[in-house]
């Protein structure tokens, strides 16, 4: 006599009867991350023949900004500059609205970041380690070339498909549709700074330096250029 094989019964997360802990209301665990947004309209989904890349036509000339942003893994809010540059300086912008956070709140942080370059340069690691951070900031460090450890990487295309899906009319409504969509992603406390500088509305795509355009007057090269005569007299 042969016996059916018993059956074992499913399992329920989490297991009954085990502790689960609670999120620390002491503390916040941030994801940080960065991204770029362009003028032109993001292709997130959209019919096209195999084999050839999807165009849409646009107008006007490409812009884009930096959005510096961080989100806390149990639903507490999220931290969101949007600047012109990804680059440390820019970075220092986000710490500064984290320490904001930090005086409204006075709760610690854990701060998750990415070995980016922007994150690893001299300036932000002296940022990071700075004294006045040291009682509440604790900083980990992923891996190399692991995204999705990072819980804020999915809302970078939430927010692209929801807010830079059309043509902006201008620069200011450009930057106030981003501003927008960071709102919509939620959360309890949000807290959104907006450091567009005024030279990028204008429409330039770098600060202006003041001098006159053209090449300064006395200017020498690094190199020696060599001379080529033109206008020979004819052999004769």
């Amino acid at each position: 006599m042969t016996r059916a094989p018993r059956r074992r019964a499913a399992r329920s997360w989490p297991p009954s009867g085990d502790k689960v802990a609670a999120a620390s209301d002491g503390c916040e665990l941030h994801h940080q991350d960065e991204t770029h947004v362009e003028t032109n309209p993001y292709l997130c989904r959209v019919w096209h023949r195999r084999g050839r890349q999807p165009a849409l036509p646009a107008v006007g000339t490409n812009r884009r900004l930096t959005v510096f942003g961080s989100t806390e893994l149990f639903g507490r809010g999220r931290v969101e500059v949007l600047c012109a540059a990804q680059d440390s300086a820019s970075f220092l912008l986000y710490l500064a609205a984290l320490d904001d956070r930090h005086a409204a709140t006075g709760r610690e942080v854990v701060l998750v970041l990415d070995n980016g370059p922007c994150h690893t340069s001299a300036l932000s690691t002296a940022a990071l380690a700075a004294r006045q951070r040291a009682g509440w900031l604790h900083v980990i460090w992923l891996a190399k070339y692991c995204p999705h450890l990072n819980r804020k990487e999915p809302e970078w295309r939430t927010l692209k498909r929801d807010a830079r899906a059309h043509l902006a009319p201008d620069l200011r409504a450009f930057a106030d549709g981003l501003l927008d969509g960071l709102r919509r992603l939620g959360g309890e406390r949000i807290d959104i700074v907006d450091h567009v500088p005024d030279w990028f509305l204008a429409g330039h795509r770098r600060k202006p330096t003041g001098r006159p355009p053209g090449r300064p007057k006395g200017a020498k090269d690094s190199y020696q250029r060599t001379y080529t005569r033109r206008n020979l007299p004819a052999d004769t």
